[in-house]
């Protein structure tokens, strides 16, 4: 799989940011929820990363990638829910809210920028989201996946997940 293949559909700038998030709110996208219910997601979020761990020391990458982004995605609900009382299914509304809302320091994303610099520090999210996408759902191009898109996906996962749970724990 060449990365390059995948093009960016998240906003960049503050104003389309602000506008995608209100279209979010629109369209419901977010379900008002307890904080308490944070840690629930951290767990899960540790569980699918352990078990990423496992898949790439098989050789796995299109199930590391798909296990490594749903640890992705529950640390950022857990986020969400502990800082803004919020949830949402809707993956691309979820880092828009964190963007938006400013739950992630701009300290983080330099530590994206540097881990991956030919990446901009919004996408290390949308990368694991379509490679995800394609190890779930692309029954030709999985096969394309490698251990480099598995590496990069489990190691954002990895720091994502650590930094969710030092902030909210």
């Amino acid at each position: 799989m060449v990365l390059e293949e995948i093009g960016s559909k998240l906003p960049t700038r503050e104003d389309s940011i602000k506008a995608y998030y209100e279209t979010c709110v629109s369209r419901k996208k977010f379900i008002n929820i307890d904080a308490s219910e944070a840690i629930l997601h951290l767990e899960k979020a540790k569980h699918d990363l352990s078990r990423a761990i496992k898949e790439f020391e098989d050789d796995c990458w299109d199930w590391t990638i798909i296990k490594a982004y749903y640890s992705i995605h529950h640390a950022a609900n857990a986020l969400l829910i502990k800082k803004a009382k919020m949830f949402s299914k809707d993956h691309i509304c979820l880092i828009v809210a964190l963007k938006h809302l400013g739950l992630i320091p701009n300290e983080f994303y330099e530590e994206l920028r540097k881990l991956h610099s030919k990446f901009s520090d919004f996408t290390a999210f949308e990368i694991a989201y379509s490679l995800r996408k394609v190890s779930q759902y692309d029954v030709v191009k999985w096969k394309e996946l490698s251990k480099e898109d598995a590496e990069l996906v489990l190691e954002f996962a990895k720091k994502f997940v650590k930094f969710v749970e030092e902030l909210i724990a």
